[in-house]
């Protein structure tokens, strides 16, 4: 009987999984001081958003398919955008301090930077697979 040895990618070793999941874990400290009539408004939209991050990342790179992973990446990306969205709007009703939200701010600002970086990756080894 033939045996097969299969590599499965590993989402854990990525390093924009690995700085989504600490920056999950900075919102949800964050939200803890929000108002008790924010928890299903701006509390669980910015935790859905922020936890939509490293969701679609884990989930692109369990992908056979580098088209499927894209998508999963590009959804990771709207799902970045949507966070800096709800802590914006977290500032502005002064739910985080001005500090919190740069530091939070310049972490979304590399996720959005590493994930953008992953799909031109991607999209490059789609075109050489073409040419291939």
């Amino acid at each position: 009987m033939a045996q097969y040895t299969y590599h499965i990618k590993d989402f854990k070793t990525l390093i924009v999984w690995q700085k989504a999941r600490e920056l999950t874990q900075d919102i949800y400290r964050i939200t803890t001081s929000f108002p008790a009539f924010e928890t299903y408004a701006a509390k669980s939209q910015i935790i859905r958003a922020v936890t939509s991050i490293g969701a679609n990342i884990a989930e692109g790179n369990g992908q056979l398919y580098r088209k499927k992973e894209i998508s999963f990446l590009n959804n990771a990306l709207g799902s970045a955008n949507e966070t800096r969205h709800w802590l914006i709007t977290a500032l502005d009703n002064n739910y985080i301090s001005q500090e919190d939200y740069d530091l939070l701010e310049l972490k979304l600002i590399e996720i959005i930077k590493m994930l953008i970086g992953c799909i031109r990756k991607l999209q490059e080894q789609l075109k050489d697979d073409e040419v291939a």
